[in-house]
């Protein structure tokens, strides 16, 4: 089953640019929707970003909230395979904050994170067509099993869900809530895609270390989970 394609009014650009290049293209827009030279920090204080972001900002947001960035604040946490890929992590125990945060923070851009990661899931699923499409078992593609054309299936139903749900949302209509939910809903496909790559998606060249980064953004920038205790 063929993957479904763009359309032509997608409302993220932000989508199309994680579907179909480098993850350091689509980071570098999505921080810059919190402005020029901003970093931009998740609940806990962690950023994903281009390297070369996280050697020039010289602000930070955090929760909405832009100020200077305070280096002697940060913890470098960059991987070997995010350096390959030219991305950067760092943590970040300190933010001096603005009174007033500037358009595209907050809510707008805690959405435009998930066009992003449907775009990364999106780009999965290509890499996944096209890998069982390139292999036979007998006389007949893997894309043609029965089992397989069903697991492909359900990964464009779930994206198509999130999808709407994101189009409905506009741009600021996700609670914290729903932002769990879709990010957990982009996680499951995630993984359910990378099973059917078997060994090829763990190796360091193939379509498993974009979605590592698709995994990573979930762990640094969606809501907490409530604590469930009682004040």
């Amino acid at each position: 089953m063929p993957a479904p394609l763009d359309p032509p009014d997608t409302p993220s650009p932000l989508r199309a640019l994680a579907r179909h290049d480098p993850p350091r293209r689509a980071l570098a827009a999505l921080h810059r929707q919190a402005g020029d030279g901003t970093l931009v920090h998740g609940p806990a204080g962690h950023a994903l970003a281009p390297a070369a972001l996280v050697a020039s900002a010289t602000r930070s947001c955090r929760a909405g909230a832009v100020g200077d960035r305070v280096g002697a604040g940060e913890r470098e946490l960059t991987t070997p395979l995010l350096a390959r890929l030219g991305l950067a992590a760092v943590h970040s125990t300190a933010v001096r904050s603005a009174a007033v945060a500037p358009p595209g923070t907050g809510r707008s851009w805690e959405t435009s994170l998930l066009w992003v990661r449907l775009g990364m899931t999106e780009r999965l699923l290509d890499a996944v067509t096209v890998h069982l499409g390139e292999r036979s078992f007998g006389d007949a593609r893997l894309s043609r099993h029965p089992v397989l054309k069903d697991a492909l299936a359900d990964a464009v139903v779930a994206l198509l869900q999130v999808e709407a749900r994101l189009h409905d949302a506009g741009t600021t209509g996700l609670d914290d809530t729903a932002l769990r939910l879709l990010h957990d809903e982009l996680g499951g496909t995630g993984r359910s895609l990378l099973d059917l790559l078997g060994a090829y998606g763990l190796t360091e060249d193939g379509p498993g270390a974009d979605a590592y980064v698709c995994a990573l953004l979930a762990d640094l920038y969606a809501p907490a989970e409530p604590s469930g205790e009682t004040p």
